[in-house]
């Protein structure tokens, strides 16, 4: 088989699975679903929010939430199987950033697992780019998984601005509340939700290198 061909017959599929480019990012719908979902963040964070939105809507890397409404189930779903399986096997780095972009409209739970995989991403005594780790944070936010709870809890006085802000956005989402880098109490309100308290280790304070 010639490389062309060998080429065409690897990124075929894919090409046509793909999505036409999102929309360029509606602001006034980005400050709707501030005004909706993070009314109890402080106003640092919701202002963090559409600093994101503004920053990054134009590149295509921060969609709507609604972005994706009106997609077809079958692209949907192929959209969400591709995505599944960059998340949970792609070596961390800033070629996942786009696709976190998508997932974070797509909001659908198979992605949780691989969205938590990336932003758990660290290694201690090594400088790494921190751009996917807080991306994927951005598209936990919007799904509000549980599971997720005491990994963000982890991460609300990381070392990097964009990280540490996006884990307390997406914690205030659910919680209706902002503790900000208070882990302590953070857990206070997980376990007064009925849950077991978080691992010790993940409430130790981060040691902070920007």
């Amino acid at each position: 088989m010639k490389p062309s061909s060998l080429l065409s017959t690897i990124l075929l599929p894919l090409i046509c699975s793909a999505p036409a480019l999102a929309a360029a990012i509606d602001m006034e719908a980005a400050a709707a679903e501030v005004a909706r979902s993070y009314a109890k963040a402080l106003p640092e964070v919701q202002e963090f929010v559409l600093h994101t939105a503004q920053s990054f809507g134009p590149s295509g890397m921060w969609w709507n939430e609604n972005a994706y409404d009106a997609l077809k189930a079958e692209a949907r779903e192929a959209r969400v199987a591709h995505l599944t399986k960059l998340f949970e096997e792609a070596e961390y780095g800033r070629h996942l950033c786009a696709a976190l972009a998508e997932a974070s409209a797509l909001k659908d739970p198979r992605l949780v697992a691989g969205l938590m995989r990336v932003a758990g991403y660290h290694v201690e005594g090594k400088d790494y780019d921190c751009r996917p780790k807080w991306m994927a944070i951005a598209a936990l936010a919007r799904q509000e998984p549980a599971g997720a709870v005491p990994l963000l809890v982890s991460l609300v006085d990381h070392g990097n601005q964009n990280t540490r802000l996006w884990a307390r956005a997406a914690l205030s989402r659910m919680a209706g509340d902002d503790f900000k880098t208070d882990k302590a109490a953070w857990n206070k309100w997980w376990v007064a939700k009925g849950h077991d308290a978080i691992d010790a280790r993940l409430l130790r304070p981060t040691t902070r290198a920007e």
